[in-house]
C-alpha cells in the first residue's frame, strides 16, 4: 500500500524554505516569509489532501546557520571514523538535546530525520560555499534521501549550471529548477517525480498530488475564464444614454463616454480580484496581485496609451494612436456621422455611438444618443482577461518583493488573436438588459436570459482554449 511521504525543506536561512512550500501547498499565508534571515524559528508542518485522504505532510524548517561549525562539532564528538554517519548524528543529537547552542540547527535536524524525503533550499542566486558542503554532509547523515531544489532560477542573476555541478561532485545528481515566485508547473512536476523515484513505497500518493493540482488547474482556468467571459459579454452589451441637456452633444456624448468607461474599468478590476482568488490569492494578497497584474497591463485605464501601446496598438505619430485594423470606429448621433469624433482622441476611435431608433425615437427626439464600447475596445478588453490569466499562471504564492511580470502579461496580450470572440461577442449588441454596466439600467433579468448565459459559456471555452496555448 502506497505511503504519504513526509517531505522536509531545509537549508541555510533566507533561501527560500518557505516560500517553496507556499507554492507546493497552494498557500500563501503558510509560515512568515521575509527578506531578511532566520524568519523561521520553529517547525511547521501541514498537510497536502486529496478529498479525505492525506497525500503528503511537509515540514518547514528553521535554516542551518552555522552548517561549519555544526559539523566540527558532530565529528569532534566521535574518534571511531569507521561509524556510519546516521549513528554520529544520533549520538550528537542526543547529547545536544539539553543545550543552547546550534538551536535552530538542532530544530532542523530532527524534523529532517523525521522525514522520509529532504528538499534541500538553494538559492540559486548566491555562489557555492563551503558552508552549503557542510550543510550537504550534514543532511546527508540523516541517511534520507536529499533533492537539491534551485529556487529563484527565473532570477536573471541565477547560476543554474554551477550549482548543477556542484551538487554533482557531492553525488546529487537529482537537481530539481524551482522557483516559487514565478510559478512553473513543468517545474513542480519534475519534483514529484524525483520524490517518487527516491520512495517507490509513496508512487501512489505522489500520483494522486499529481492529479490533484492538475484538477485544480484545470477548475480555475475554468472559474477565470467563466469570470472574464462574463465581463466580455456585459462590456459588448453595455449601452450608456446620454442626457437631454441643451449643450452640444460632442460634450453630451463625452460624459456618458466617461462614465460607461469609468464603469467598465471598475467592473474589470473586480473581475480581476476575482480571478487572483481563482488561482489561491485572497484578501490584501489578492488585492496586491490584482494591482500587479494590472500594472503589468498597462494600467487600469482601458485605453489608456500605456494600455494600448502593450497590447500593440498605438503608434507613435497617429492622430489616434490606434493603429489595429478596424479600430477607427465612426460614432453617429442621430443619424449623423462625425467621422472618428477627434474631439474624444483615441477613446473616441474606439468607440461608438448609434442613434436611437425603432421603439427608442422618443429618446432621439429628446436629442439623446447611445454610446458603446467599440469592436476595439471589446478586442483590448479580451486580451487583457486573457493575459490576467496567463499572468496568474505564472506567478507564484511566494513573493516577497514585486516581481517583473511585463514580460508574461506583454507577450500574451501580442499572442492572442481576439477576432472570433470579438465576432462572436456581436450577438450582445443592443442587449442592454443583458449588462449591469448599462446606464439607465433596465431589469436584471437580462442576466439570467438562457441566450445571454449560452453565449457567456462559448465565450469562456475560447478563453480557456486560448490560455491552454498559451501556457
Amino acid at each position: 500500500m502506497s505511503t504519504a511521504p513526509t517531505i522536509a525543506v531545509v537549508g541555510h536561512a533566507n533561501t527560500g524554505k518557505t516560500s517553496i512550500l507556499q507554492t507546493l501547498l497552494r498557500q500563501r499565508g503558510f509560515g512568515e516569509t521575509s527578506p531578511t534571515s532566520g524568519t523561521t524559528r520553529r517547525v511547521e508542518d501541514a498537510e497536502i489532501r486529496d478529498r479525505d485522504a492525506v497525500i503528503a505532510r511537509v515540514l518547514d524548517t528553521p535554516g542551518i546557520e552555522d552548517a561549519i561549525g555544526l559539523r566540527d562539532a558532530i565529528e569532534a564528538r566521535e574518534e571511531d571514523r569507521r561509524l556510519d554517519g546516521r549513528t554520529r548524528l544520533d549520538r550528537f543529537m542526543a547529547s545536544a538535546s539539553g543545550g543552547e547552542e546550534f538551536t535552530p540547527e538542532l530544530a532542523a535536524l530532527r524534523a529532517a530525520m523525521d522525514a522520509d524525503v529532504l528538499l534541500y533550499a538553494i538559492d540559486a542566486r548566491d555562489e557555492p560555499q563551503p558552508r552549503h558542503l557542510d550543510e550537504l554532509a550534514v543532511l546527508a547523515m540523516t541517511a534520507h534521501p536529499v533533492i537539491p531544489v534551485l529556487n529563484f532560477v527565473a532570477r536573471p542573476e541565477a547560476d543554474v549550471a554551477r550549482w548543477r555541478e556542484a551538487c554533482a561532485r557531492q553525488g546529487l545528481h537529482a537537481t530539481v529548477s524551482f522557483d516559487a515566485v514565478v510559478f512553473d508547473d513543468e517545474g513542480e512536476h519534475r519534483l514529484l517525480e524525483a520524490i517518487r523515484t527516491l520512495l517507490p513505497r509513496s508512487s501512489d500518493a505522489i500520483d494522486a498530488w499529481m492529479r490533484l493540482r492538475s484538477e485544480q488547474r484545470a477548475h480555475a482556468i475554468h472559474l477565470a475564464s467563466g469570470d472574464a467571459a462574463d465581463l466580455l459579454v456585459s462590456a459588448a452589451a453595455a449601452v450608456a444614454v446620454t442626457e437631454p441637456t441643451n449643450d452640444d452633444r460632442e460634450k453630451a456624448v463625452a460624459r456618458a463616454t466617461d462614465a460607461l468607461l469609468e464603469r467598465v474599468q471598475d467592473e474589470e478590476a473586480r473581475t480581476r480580484r476575482r480571478i487572483c482568488e481563482r488561482f489561491g490569492f485572497s484578501g490584501e494578497t489578492a488585492e496586491a496581485t490584482a494591482i500587479e497584474v494590472a500594472e503589468a497591463l498597462g494600467g487600469v485605464e482601458l485605453l489608456s496609451q500605456a494600455s494600448l501601446e502593450r497590447a500593440g496598438l498605438w503608434a507613435a505619430g497617429t492622430s489616434t494612436g490606434l493603429v489595429a485594423a478596424g479600430a477607427m470606429v465612426d460614432l453617429v448621433l442621430g443619424g449623423i456621422s462625425l467621422g472618428g469624433f477627434t474631439a474624444l482622441g483615441a477613446v473616441g476611435a474606439a468607440l461608438g455611438a448609434v442613434g436611437a431608433s425603432g421603439s427608442k425615437i422618443i429618446r432621439r427626439l429628446r436629442g439623446q444618443d447611445e454610446v458603446r464600447l467599440g469592436d476595439a475596445a471589446i478586442e483590448l478588453l479580451a486580451k487583457r482577461q486573457v493575459a490576467t490569466i496567463h499572468a496568474l499562471l505564472a506567478r507564484g504564492h511566494a513573493a516577497i518583493d514585486p516581481i517583473d511580470i511585463d514580460e508574461a502579461a506583454t507577450g500574451s496580450l501580442k499572442a492572442f488573436d481576439a477576432t472570433e470572440i470579438r465576432s462572436m461577442l456581436k450577438k450582445a449588441r443592443d442587449r442592454a438588459a443583458w449588462s449591469t454596466l448599462s446606464a439607465p439600467r433596465g431589469s436584471m433579468s437580462g442576466l439570467a436570459a438562457p441566450a445571454r448565459v449560452a453565449l457567456s459559456d462559448d465565450v469562456a471555452g475560447l478563453i480557456s482554449a486560448e490560455v491552454g496555448r498559451q501556457h
